[in-house]
This record gives C-alpha cells, structure tokens and sequence, in this order.
C-alpha cells in the first residue's frame, strides 16, 4: 500500500518484535487504535519518529509510557515500556532511544494520531 503523505518522514515501528494486535483488531470488545509488538525481554524502545516529547513517565494502567508530537498534528503514544528514558521537551530523532520494555513477556503498544484521530502506523511506516 503507498505510504500517507504527510506523515512524519522516516516513521518506523519502537520495537523489534511479533505483531500481537493490529490496527482495527477487535480488542476487548473495541478495535483497536494502535499495534501491539511483543519485543523480547529489556528490548530498547525507540522514537518512531522525529519530534519533542510531550510526556514521559507513568500513566494509569499502562505502565510508563512516552508521547511524542511530531510536525504537522501527528502524535505517537508508546506505552508499556517498564522504564522511560526520554524526558519532557527533549527534541528526538526517528531511532532515539525511549526506554525499556520489560522483563518475561513484554508488550509494546504504538499508537498513532493525526489530530486526535488514530492512524494505522503501518499505513507510514518504512
């Protein structure tokens, strides 16, 4: 499928790791708004795209999760991580390191936002 323009440019997936829930995937009764990636144990999680970290640390339920903003409206929520590294304000480059995820059988949720509204990663991703 050819890439959406207008997406932040390189965009590529946190976390090596197998796909356990796609975009639109019934979850819970709800789709889906993001991938879920199970990465091995203490894999390191990075930017999936350049921009400035919004917010990094705990969130209720999710473990600690990273959100970066990037040009042109679009947002990335990287949560799951057991250990975030980035702080609030740092400027990122796609690759940049965010943290860790955890140990046993971790798992990496990525979404992506376009003015609030969820885009399937893999619609940009290179």
């Amino acid at each position: 499928a050819p890439a959406q323009s207008g997406g932040p440019s390189p965009y590529i997936l946190p976390v090596t790791g197998r796909l356990v829930t796609g975009f639109g995937a019934s979850a819970g009764g709800r789709a889906s708004t993001g991938l879920t990636l199970a990465p091995i144990a203490g894999a390191q999680v990075v930017a999936p795209g350049a921009g400035r970290i919004a917010f990094a640390g705990a969130y209720r339920g999710y473990g600690q999760i990273v959100i970066v903003e990037h040009a042109g409206g679009w947002t990335s929520l990287v949560t799951g991580l057991a250990r975030a590294d980035a702080k609030v304000g740092d400027q990122v480059a796609a690759g940049a390191p965010l943290g860790v995820a955890g140990p046993g059988r971790p798992t990496i949720t990525l979404e992506l936002r376009k003015a609030g509204e969820p885009v399937n990663p893999l619609s940009i991703a290179e």
